[in-house]
């Protein structure tokens, strides 16, 4: 294991110590403003791909890499998913995510290294864990891997605005990483570099995601009207999608 794996482990472990589990709420919370801004990408995500499969999508089985919680796993389980894993290195997370869903399995894994066969799962997701890692290209080749059917990749997007106001370096304790930030066009020689023409869609949505700026900004208002102002506020900046900070990417094999 590198050894910034093993030093990020170690703080995930104190950071998702059992005790602290009432700090995650929000991954399991039914509150509509916060089930909006958390679920908001996920919810474009499951649309390409229902709208680009001939297959019941609900049958499919998850794995979830970097999955922390389980906030993406929940996702897709309440969507009707019920094969779903969650992945992460930290073993109190995964503790954690049997908590607030029992249902979903769990297994630790490191995401640029994940210890399966090829094919193991029909769809591989991670939401905002790939920029964890110390090579986050590492762990996009795995979810190639290891998927049968596809792979859910939310993660920032390389542009000139998210770089001036994104970080560059992310800190946890003493382990530091390089905030990697994708675009389309990686994206694209990515997959084709590893399966050459053997795959049926690469789609790459470039979006706005600042959940904590609105969130700070609706919560000032009365409570009815935090949910129509934080969706009014993505649609304005949804014009300005071009210059996103962030992407939604799904590759079909």
């Amino acid at each position: 294991m590198h050894e910034l794996v093993q030093d990020q482990k170690n703080i995930f472990e104190e950071k998702y110590a059992l005790e602290t589990k009432t700090k995650y709420g929000f991954h399991i919370t039914h509150d509509p403003l916060i089930r909006f801004l958390r679920d908001r990408r996920l919810n474009k995500s499951l649309d390409i791909l229902k709208n680009n499969n001939n297959d019941d999508v609900s049958s499919w089985s998850v794995l979830v890499v970097c999955g922390g919680v389980g906030g993406e796993g929940i996702f897709f389980y309440r969507k009707g998913l019920s094969n779903i894993t969650v992945s992460d290195i930290s073993e109190n997370s995964l503790k954690i995510c049997n908590f607030f869903e029992p249902a979903i399995d769990t297994i630790m894994l490191n995401g640029e290294s994940l210890d399966l066969p090829d094919n193991s799962y029909d769809l591989v997701v991670v939401q905002d864990g790939l920029h964890h890692l110390p090579r986050p290209v590492s762990g996009f080749t795995e979810m190639l891997r290891v998927a049968k059917k596809g792979i859910v990749v939310i993660e920032p997007y390389n542009g000139l605005v998210g770089n001036l106001i994104g970080t560059e370096w992310e800190k946890h304790g003493d382990a530091v990483n390089y905030v990697f930030r994708w675009d389309k066009d990686l994206v694209t020689q990515v997959v084709k570099s590893l399966l050459l023409s053997n795959y049926k869609l690469i789609r790459v949505l470039r979006l706005w995601d600042h959940n904590k700026i609105i969130f700070k900004t609706v919560t000032k208002l009365p409570k009815s009207l935090q949910l129509k102002a934080s969706k009014t506020i993505y649609w304005l900046i949804s014009l300005f999608n071009f210059s996103g900070n962030n992407m939604v990417a799904v590759v079909l094999k």
